[in-house]
């Protein structure tokens, strides 16, 4: 389903949307967690791979149409698309399709970091070029991340597709330095852990903040603290900045938007009597 979740928050429009689903190798995705612990939390398959998705959120209101990720946008290999069984056939174009709203009506697109599973749908292809697959957009990123995937090594290039989306973005891109405000109701917080400038984005509508986080909690299973993926670069400050923004979520009863958990897309952070995180659907209460 390429509509996953629908709240009117405020006088906006806000909802969950599928960029498609993916295999993640469950090691990789719970870091030094033992499988005997992690595997509760998703059952892998027969080559240690689990069930996850790409989710995106967009909002709409005050004049504004803003897209905050796109996912991979059709840009992998083959290879690639069968070794994390990549499935986009309900993918962001087909979502907005269904709202009847075109890509021509996005006013701005934020990306929490230029990883391909979250940037790839920035553009698209056409005929022998890439291009903005929102014209009309302004597009946003950390300037260090920017700088970071420009000059990636071995260890991070794999991440990055920089002639089919970096390339193309250059003109329309935004670089930011730091926490900003994208617009009068979108804001961006740096969350270093996944990678270095890695940031997270605060939707206000009046009546609920929206927290996408970013991969610096992929889904509602790494709100424990030491659930820290292998694929962050700074493992350590996860580890921290995490339960900086939890207890911010937490004290000011934000809205969480959750990138790749399958089960829950969003909902909110509660303590329970030990003092451990725990996440409830939004639609739970």
């Amino acid at each position: 389903m390429a509509i996953v979740d629908y709240k009117q928050s405020g006088g906006c429009d806000v909802w969950v949307l599928s960029a498609g689903a993916v295999r993640m190798d469950g090691g990789a995705m719970f870091g030094v967690v033992p499988r005997p612990l992690w595997e509760r939390c998703y059952a892998p398959d027969e080559r240690n791979r689990i069930g996850l998705t790409m989710n995106c959120l967009l909002v709409r209101g005050q004049g504004e149409v803003v897209l905050i990720e796109t996912g991979f946008g059709g840009k992998v290999t083959e290879k690639m698309r069968e070794i994390y069984a990549l499935d986009e056939s309900d993918g962001l174009l087909a979502s907005l399709e269904a709202l009847h709203i075109a890509p021509e009506e996005i006013t701005r697109v934020v990306l929490t970091h230029l990883h391909q599973d979250h940037a790839g749908g920035c553009t698209v292809q056409e005929d022998s070029e890439y291009v903005p697959a929102f014209p009309n957009a302004a597009y946003y990123v950390q300037k260090g991340e920017w700088e970071d995937a420009e000059n990636a090594d071995g260890q991070t290039v794999n991440g990055y597709r920089y002639d089919e989306v970096m390339r193309p973005l250059s003109p329309v891109l935004s670089l930011l330095e730091g926490d900003e405000n994208i617009c009068s109701f979108v804001e961006v917080v740096v969350t270093p852990g996944h990678t270095r400038r890695h940031q997270s984005v605060l939707v206000h509508t009046g009546e609920d903040t929206f927290c996408f986080v970013g991969d610096l909690i992929p889904t509602t299973h790494h709100v424990k603290p030491i659930y820290v993926m292998a694929y962050d670069l700074y493992p350590r400050q996860t580890y921290l900045v995490k339960q900086e923004i939890m207890e911010r979520a937490v004290s000011e009863n934000w809205v969480m938007v959750w990138p790749h958990d399958p089960d829950i897309a969003w909902g909110r952070l509660r303590r329970d009597d030990a003092g451990a995180y725990e996440a409830l659907s939004l639609f739970a209460d």
